[in-house]
């Protein structure tokens, strides 16, 4: 399900603050070497990322499934001058190319990589998260933010991507599809959640905004 018509998304995107010219060569990078390029952010989705953390100002900003460092350099804006980043990858594979971009970031001595499972790490590295962005596996996607809430100061922010899923949250579902079965499952935790209220942006594939309250 295609939500905007092409025409549209390259309005958006020509009317949309560039990357700098460093993002466009790790976008280039992404699309040459690493398998599954269409799950880098974009300078769209990355803008939005860089004003929601300007905005919020965090000291402690996390991301869990990073892939090649692009969304980082967005998020990590609004940090403060003494807060700190940290970043969960699974795929030690992408970690030069990672740390290649970061070093170019002119916050790079805040940041922070960790490689392994999101599940393990997450226990590990506990901080009151100001705002967390969520773009790990599917299937794990409820237990990371049950870990995560209780985490977040009143206030906080968690970003979940692609929560609308090319939009299958609203097609018949197939039997065998566990990734849809795993969002919808999010989306209605997080609906029926006490604890927070929430947004969904349709941005990309969706992005649901989740504030602690």
């Amino acid at each position: 399900m295609e939500f905007l018509s092409d025409d549209i998304h390259a309005y958006i995107s020509e009317h949309t603050t560039k990357a700098p010219g460093f993002l466009d060569d790790l976008e280039r990078e992404t699309w040459l070497k690493v398998i599954m390029p269409r799950m880098l952010s974009g300078h769209v989705q990355g803008q939005i990322l860089k004003t929601l953390s300007l905005m919020k100002a965090p000291t402690y900003i996390l991301e869990v499934g990073t892939f090649t460092g692009y969304a980082s350099h967005f998020l990590a804006e609004g940090l403060t001058e003494n807060g700190e980043f940290h970043a969960i990858e699974i795929n030690e594979e992408l970690e030069p190319i990672i740390k290649k971009y970061w070093s170019l970031s002119p916050k790079h001595e805040q940041m922070q990589l960790h490689i392994g499972p999101a599940s393990k790490l997450l226990e590990q590295i506990q901080r009151p998260w100001d705002l967390v962005f969520l773009d790990a596996d599917k299937k794990g996607l409820l237990a990371y933010y049950e870990l995560l809430i209780p985490l977040l100061p009143v206030g906080g922010i968690l970003l979940v991507d692609n929560i609308l899923w090319s939009g299958k949250v609203v097609e018949e579902l197939a039997t065998n599809d566990k990734d849809t079965k795993a969002i919808l499952a999010l989306n209605k935790h997080i609906n029926n959640d006490p604890r927070v209220e929430q947004v969904i942006l349709s941005v990309r594939d969706g992005i649901m905004m989740v504030r602690k309250i």
